[in-house]
């Protein structure tokens, strides 16, 4: 009969080589490299572009001169500018909250197991985003039209007149309910 032993220590126990700081791996730069390079050619160089062109003014006669920060002075000068940065504003303040509480709320809805029809909800959430934009503005174009859609229908069965969704003073609801299934909101 044999009985196993350990070894016996041959001396002092020694740490694993530790890798030298100077040199690093780049594997983990190889595979975002091809993200990165794509990411510059098509996000960052059109914005860099359109920095570069502001610097310009194109004048019919006469070619592109340079005007340096005068385009941006007088866009702060232009009234229509603070009108429209307030209604951007006021839209972001208002529908991005309510568009994030409820994808968290339909998210969690989804998730839960106990909703009847999963299925079902789950197509009509991804729906909008199927939906070429164009038909998207159309439709919401029609749903908001004095003449014919919703508010034509209740104007006509309650003989009132409801406000024109669709016009500069009222355009930002119908922007906001249009928008988020798609990216094509109504301009105003």
């Amino acid at each position: 009969m044999t009985t196993l032993q350990p070894p016996a220590a041959t001396g002092p126990r020694q740490a694993p080589p530790v890798a030298r700081r100077g040199r690093r791996s780049w594997t983990g730069w190889g595979f975002i490299g091809p993200f990165v390079a794509v990411f510059a050619l098509v996000f960052l160089a059109p914005i860099v572009y359109s920095i570069y062109l502001s610097l310009f003014r194109d004048q019919l006669i006469g070619g592109t001169t340079f005007v340096g920060l005068d385009n941006y002075q007088e866009a702060l000068r232009d009234e229509r500018f603070w009108a429209a940065l307030g209604r951007v504003t006021l839209f972001l303040c208002v529908q991005v909250p309510i568009m994030l509480g409820a994808a968290l709320l339909a998210a969690l809805a989804l998730d839960s197991g106990r909703l009847y029809g999963r299925s079902f909800f789950r197509i009509t959430i991804f729906l909008p985003y199927a939906v070429p934009a164009v038909v998207a503005t159309l439709m919401w174009g029609f749903m908001y039209g004095t003449k014919y859609g919703l508010v034509g229908d209740i104007n006509e069965a309650f003989g009132v007149t409801l406000p024109d969704p669709l016009s500069p003073t009222w355009c930002l609801p119908p922007s906001a309910t249009s928008s988020p299934g798609n990216s094509s909101a109504t301009t105003c």
